[in-house]
């Protein structure tokens, strides 16, 4: 985390309803989720809610966007991984396999079908709040469904068979890679038409040593603290996402600080997130299984490399389920409503919270507004959880901790067991670290910690 950026300075001062569109930029891939993720914090500071048309809308983005970001992740970024010559998934050939040139296709696809209903992808026009600002029509959805039959098929049919081969050839040999205690943390996503946090397709949960503690969103919130003493920031800039002042960032030094990455925990305990995290907390709530038109997934014993890898492929079989029954629920609502947005108006002084998902894991936005303006807004990532540094108490990130607890078995070239821990948990550095010093210059020199 030696990158360091700005979007929380950048918001302060500004119209509120700039949130979603610059929340957006803080990452090219996961763009539509902070959208979704600054329109929710927006809507719950302004009391409001979007109409069902606008609700299973951004049910659909998500769903299509996640298939084009879990492709992109599984069969292009880390799948290559596996392929000759590192691996025996000929497959997953960086550029050769025929599941890496299929992928290119279908991602691609996916990324159009998505961008029929937001405008234009990456950074979705049409997520605003208090809904949507386009119209859906018999047009539009012929022409998504005309590439998500396309899509679902692949992947039903060929990617998870694939990955039910990868996971049968590597369980043994990767058991002990990326390793650690079934300590999770999700939001849940894929709203019901009530916008009842519980009633979320994907279910929200924390998760502590396998057991699921508790499913309550506001009692997943309220327990979130940002730690900053070994964060390259002032002590005052870390605490509760809701209170937490604008972070005040330092200059990289040879000292205990190592990252611009803060260390978020729940309730002092170090937990990951990601689509192991959600599939996971749904299974507990769902009578132990997650089911999909390509099969059902079921929780491992506890987290390593290659679970979080085949439960990301499993829920690109979800997602490809879930966006048909979605459709379903839009040609029913388009018999009888038509209502897209609602009008709101901006209150002199209010807070908001949007705690949704991103591909990536849980993704939390939060917002307080003074003289009609942004006082503050905190961002906490998928990546600040996983790829987080030590907290004050010293206890390590999840990323560090599955680093720790990884079994060398490529004595000729360490970095394959190394790189296939750190890339199963889909980091995004830049989703991480948030600051901004316009003209000013942020390092003057690289220092060797």
């Amino acid at each position: 985390g030696t990158m360091f950026r700005g979007v929380e300075v950048i918001m302060s001062g500004r119209n509120p309803i700039d949130a979603q569109f610059i929340a957006s930029r803080i990452c090219g891939v996961c763009s539509l989720d902070h959208s979704i993720a600054a329109a929710r914090a927006l809507e719950n500071a302004f009391g409001i809610s979007p109409p069902p048309i606008a609700i299973v809308i951004r049910n659909i983005m998500q769903c299509m966007h996640w298939i084009y970001d879990h492709i992109l992740h599984c069969m292009l970024l880390i799948g290559p991984d596996f392929g000759p010559p590192h691996g025996r998934i000929e497959d997953l050939e960086w550029g050769k396999g025929r599941g890496f040139i299929q992928a290119l296709k279908m991602q691609k696809l996916a990324m159009e079908a998505t961008a029929i209903f937001t405008g234009k992808l990456p950074h979705a026009a049409s997520i605003i709040p208090g809904g949507i600002s386009q119209t859906p029509d018999i047009q539009k959805i012929i022409s998504f469904m005309s590439r998500v039959r396309e899509v679902k098929s692949w992947i039903d049919n060929y990617m998870i068979p694939l990955f039910n081969k990868l996971y049968d050839m590597y369980k043994d040999e990767m058991q002990y890679s990326g390793e650690r205690e079934a300590n999770l943390i999700a939001y849940g996503a894929f709203e019901d038409l009530s916008l009842d946090p519980l009633k979320r397709v994907l279910k929200p949960g924390v998760i502590i040593g396998g057991s699921l503690i508790t499913n309550d969103l506001n009692e997943i919130e309220s327990g979130i603290i940002e730690h900053v003493f070994y964060s390259w920031y002032t002590e005052d800039s870390g605490g509760r996402p809701s209170e937490e002042k604008t972070p005040k960032p330092m200059f990289i030094s040879k000292s205990h600080k190592y990252s611009y990455v803060k260390a978020p925990r729940w309730r002092g305990y170090v937990v990951e997130t990601g689509p192991l995290a959600r599939m996971w907390t749904t299974a507990l709530q769902c009578g132990g299984k997650v089911l999909t038109d390509a099969g059902p997934w079921k929780p491992p014993k506890k987290p390593n490399s290659l679970e979080r890898i085949y439960a990301r492929a499993y829920e690109t079989a979800f997602c490809a389920t879930r966006v048909m029954e979605e459709i379903d629920r839009l040609l029913d609502l388009l018999n009888r409503e038509s209502e897209v947005w609602i009008p709101w108006k901006i209150p002199n002084t209010c807070t908001g919270k949007g705690l949704v998902e991103a591909a990536r894991g849980a993704l939390g936005h939060w917002v307080r507004i003074k003289d009609y303006l942004i006082e503050s807004y905190q961002v906490i990532t998928p990546t600040t959880w996983n790829a987080s540094p030590r907290d004050n108490m010293g206890k390590k990130g999840p990323l560090e901790e599955a680093l720790t607890n990884t079994l060398i078995t490529n004595k000729s070239d360490p970095s394959i067991d190394i790189l296939r821990v750190i890339r199963a948990f889909d980091p995004c550095m830049a989703c991480a670290v948030h600051a901004y010093r316009g003209n000013k210059k942020i390092f003057e020199k690289f220092i060797e910690i």
